[in-house]
């Protein structure tokens, strides 16, 4: 491996955990690839089998919809990872990865790097929090204007949402409470309903990537409705 690579990986997100012991046993474990403009480094719904850290070039990742549009989910430059998320859960690519200029890139083989995350705890904990906001941000892009912020915005954003699992029936938001935070639905369907002139009146349906709850935190008022999982 160069030097020059050795030292942006070092300072990568991903291997800043690592004691030299550990990364000295992983650098021989690690491949370099050369891609040109417009290659396709990983592609959406392939295997995930290997993990990657961008060391020359730019390259862009890209959510692709039923339809063939693309989604951009952001620009990888030197010292960038892609690829540990869906490693570690053993399924397949999230995103397409293509290059945006010549880029090199250092590669490393699933069950090579599964068992480095087995030896380190804080490297555990790294590709777990990279899963989760990650499959956040590429659900907020394909289902919500959310995915419209400045990045930088999104992921402050990303950073503060906390999962929330309600079971059909029961209540999420309670009519007259306090206000409370803003959710997000990213699975399943909702319903808001109030009671009007001693009825219980249908409000809205909700479907993933809808918000509510906004309007309470913006007004400071109390919750002007209930919204009840409907799946």
């Amino acid at each position: 491996m160069k030097i020059q690579d050795s030292e942006i990986l070092r300072r990568s997100s991903v291997f800043r955990f690592l004691s030299d012991e550990h990364f000295g046993a992983i650098e021989p474990l690690l491949q370099e690839e050369h891609y040109d403009f417009g290659d396709v480094i990983v592609k959406q719904d392939d295997p995930a089998d290997s993990f990657y850290v961008l060391t020359r070039g730019r390259a862009r990742a890209l959510k692709i919809k039923p339809d063939a549009a693309e989604i951009p989910l952001g620009v990888l430059k030197p010292g960038d990872s892609f690829g540990e998320a869906a490693l570690s859960e053993g399924g397949t690519r999230n995103a397409t990865v293509r290059c945006s200029t010549t880029v090199d890139v250092l590669r490393i083989d699933r069950e090579d790097f599964l068992q480095l995350v087995r030896r380190v705890p804080e490297l555990k904990q790294y590709v777990e929090t990279t899963g989760r906001n990650r499959a956040l941000q590429s659900f907020l892009y394909q289902f919500s204007n959310f995915g419209r912020l400045p990045m930088p915005v999104l992921r402050g954003m990303i950073d503060r949402l906390k999962p929330v699992t309600a079971e059909k029936g029961n209540l999420i938001i309670r009519e007259g409470d306090d206000a409370g935070p803003l959710y997000i639905l990213q699975k399943g369907r909702a319903r808001a309903f109030a009671g009007i002139d001693g009825q219980e009146r249908n409000l809205a349906f909700y479907r993933e990537g809808d918000f509510f709850g906004e309007l309470s935190i913006l007004n400071g008022s109390p919750r002007a409705a209930s919204v009840e999982a409907f799946s």
